[in-house]
């Protein structure tokens, strides 16, 4: 987000050491630290939790692709995405 530690624990009331322990891994926020986090950075909570997760990017290009695409590809990717979201990994 182009937030240095110190803006983003100035932000959420929290000390630059902390924030660099989460970073690392090293240590797990309160459930509203979390929230202050997620609102700060303006992302959904489960995008922390995913090893992959989807972002805004990826949305936008999808919905470019898909607004460009007649009704049946359309559907058809709609199909397929559907397929791979079932699909155990």
């Amino acid at each position: 987000m182009g937030l240095s530690q110190e803006q983003l624990a100035e932000k959420i009331d929290k000390s630059i050491s902390f924030i660099g322990q989460v970073e690392r891994g090293e240590c797990f926020p309160k459930f509203e630290t979390l929230q202050a986090l997620v609102a700060c950075l303006g992302i959904d909570a489960n995008e922390l939790f995913a090893e992959n997760p989807i972002t805004r990017d990826d949305l936008t290009e999808l919905c470019d692709l898909a607004l460009h695409m007649d009704e049946k590809k359309r559907s058809l990717l709609i199909e397929f995405a559907r397929l791979l979201y079932k699909m155990p990994l």
